[in-house]
């Protein structure tokens, strides 16, 4: 398992991506600031980082009066470049499976105390159980 390691809201998010993107139908959409315990504007500038940087693709915003942003996940995917990361980052082995990267990570979110990730995860889990 790799060094403990404190999350900042562009890596949380990323994160939670990945676990929704391990699903056989993602559901990109499912993804939500409140449900990650952060608030609604810098979940949508993580996302924007995280676009720019190239971790996902497919963010659809558009901008408000104001400087307010609707986004819309639905075609969110996590690039070749993100998935990397993620794996390189929390050394879950690529050759895995969906189910069992989420496990993973679920079980290193659960050591580390990230209460909302785990719980994220976990939800993921079960989805992918009915399945």
């Amino acid at each position: 398992m790799p060094e403990k390691m404190d999350l900042d809201v562009k890596q949380m998010v990323l994160f939670a991506v990945y676990t929704e993107y391990q699903k056989d139908l993602p559901n990109m959409g499912e993804l939500n600031a409140e449900e990650l315990g952060i608030d609604d504007a810098r979940f949508v500038v993580a996302l924007d980082k995280l676009e720019n940087e190239g971790h996902i693709t497919g963010l659809r915003m558009y901008g408000g009066i104001g400087g307010d942003y609707t986004i819309t996940l639905t075609g969110l995917k996590m690039t070749r470049d993100g998935i990397e990361y993620v794996e390189n980052k929390l050394s879950i082995d690529k050759t895995l499976g969906g189910k069992e990267k989420v496990g993973k990570f679920g079980e290193i979110a659960l050591k580390w105390g990230w209460e909302e990730l785990k719980d994220f995860a976990a939800k993921v889990l079960a989805e992918m159980a009915r399945k």
